[in-house]
């Protein structure tokens, strides 16, 4: 993958003190160099410059595994998120039930820190389930 490097275009700009502008999607081509006629030739040039880079990287990463390791993260983590919320949305039956799912949450943000939603759900499903707990007891 490092020799081919990531596909992506380099768009001329009419200022020469101002750097070319990288383009990684056909959108982007058209957004900087506008619809015009006077573009046409220039903006068809660069999309099929940008698919033949894009074609050169499916096939590398097709070929040295990372597609298929792409599709595994993806794989997992749809899991994680269905594994969370069920143990966000499952009410918990005994204070043991809420020290597992705080531990869930716990394991899971040491892993994942940035992720959206993350172990507030789970937090927020304990806390709830603490709630429970204490006024069946009372």
């Amino acid at each position: 993958m490092g020799r081919i490097g990531f596909p992506r275009v380099e768009i001329p700009v009419d200022d020469p003190e101002r750097p070319l502008v990288p383009a990684t999607d056909a959108r982007q081509i058209d957004w900087v160099l506008g619809k015009t006629p006077a573009t046409r030739a220039l903006r068809r040039r660069l999309k099929r410059e940008l698919a033949a880079a894009q074609a050169r990287w499916a096939a590398e990463a097709e070929a040295c595994g990372l597609t298929r390791a792409m599709e595994q993260e993806a794989d997992a983590d749809r899991r994680v998120a269905e594994l969370l919320a069920a143990a966000a949305g499952t009410p918990a039956r005994s204070l043991a039930g809420v020290v597992a799912k705080l531990a869930i949450a716990a394991q899971w943000s040491a892993r994942e820190p940035e992720a959206d939603g993350g172990p507030w759900d789970v937090i927020c499903g304990a806390l709830s389930d603490l709630t429970a707990l204490m006024t069946d007891r009372r």
